[in-house]
């Protein structure tokens, strides 16, 4: 199934392309990879021990802590005071928190202009999770052939032509090549290399323990943001192309915490991939004429009532 609440959510930003003239014309997986600092994690630690200076990881120190706890980033609505993962507080489960094979591998793609990477949490059913990766690897190529990239994306060099007019969120910042290309990969849920990414994926929802026999699938975008998973019989060729038209459509909504999904914490260089800096403003370069003052006015009130009832619906919505 999908979730009902990541249903709604995709639905009305998936209007807010089709309806709303302002939208950023770039893809919400490029805009993401571009423009959306990671939320810092924190993890407690005696002194002595650090966070690589590339991870999204704030440390909190503990004299005497015989518990490594790492928390989600305190801005997500799924934080709470409990940790979503803990183990002994030892060298090799600190780099295990930080870093993993499949955080290196999600990194490697996304940095090479991927547009997500759809990560199979494997149930420990070997027929139900073969089964759920050939669906979920004939239903992204199909959706990688039909979906299109919107149009007036620009670089950064078609941006200083002066007859060119636009939005400075319609600009790439990096040079990195505009796809559309998905990819996948598979995790066994008992890896022990990966528990503390495991822990990260299946607390984006508080009922994915009773789940635990299913297969699930994230895909996984921009700065290694993970949407709330397809799972069991709802990985299907029809949720899997709605999820990837959200990703692969105009990002709408460009301020990250009104959009779906949560950040994993990464030990990863984003730098190469644009701004230092998250961007959520939209500069217009040339007014617009007044007589759409009151038009341009209607819809933006449209868009923050619509923006509203998301954030309602994300915080409220349950799955059945």
């Amino acid at each position: 199934m999908i979730s009902p609440k990541l249903r709604a959510t995709l639905i009305l930003l998936t209007f807010f392309v089709s309806a709303s003239v302002w939208a950023c014309q770039v893809p919400v997986f490029r805009y993401a990879l571009e423009r959306w600092q990671p939320g810092l994690y924190q993890a407690t630690a005696p002194e002595g021990m650090k966070a690589d200076p590339q991870a999204n990881l704030k440390v909190k120190k503990a004299a005497g802590a015989s518990q490594i706890e790492l928390f989600y980033p305190p801005t997500l609505r799924q934080a709470t005071e409990k940790p979503i993962w803990s183990a002994p507080m030892t060298e090799a489960n600190w780099r295990l928190m930080i870093d993993s094979p499949i955080r290196q591998e999600l990194r490697k793609r996304l940095l090479a202009g991927q547009s997500a990477v759809w990560l199979l949490v494997e149930s420990g059913d070997a027929a139900k999770d073969d089964a759920a990766a050939k669906i979920v690897e004939a239903g992204l190529r199909a959706a990688q052939e039909k979906l299109k990239l919107p149009d007036g994306v620009l670089t950064q060099a078609e941006a200083n032509d002066p007859t060119k007019r636009h939005e400075n969120a319609d600009v790439l910042l990096s040079t990195l090549p505009l796809k559309i290309e998905f990819s996948t990969l598979r995790v066994s849920r008992k890896n022990a290399g990966e528990a503390a990414l495991i822990a990260m994926l299946m607390h984006i929802e508080p009922d994915l323990g009773d789940y635990l026999d299913e297969p699930m699938v994230f895909p996984i975008f921009g700065r290694g943001r993970a949407l709330e998973p397809i799972l069991g019989k709802g990985i299907n060729a029809d949720n899997l192309y709605e999820a990837s038209t959200y990703l692969c459509g105009a990002c709408s909504c460009e301020i990250k915490e009104q959009n779906p999904g949560i950040d994993l914490l990464m030990a990863a260089n984003w730098g190469a991939a644009g701004a230092d800096e998250e961007m959520p403003e939209t500069v217009v370069i040339e007014p617009q004429p007044k007589s759409t003052t009151r038009t341009s006015t209607l819809w933006i009130g449209l868009i923050t009532a619509l923006l509203a009832l998301a954030a309602w619906l994300m915080r409220g919505s349950k799955r059945h």
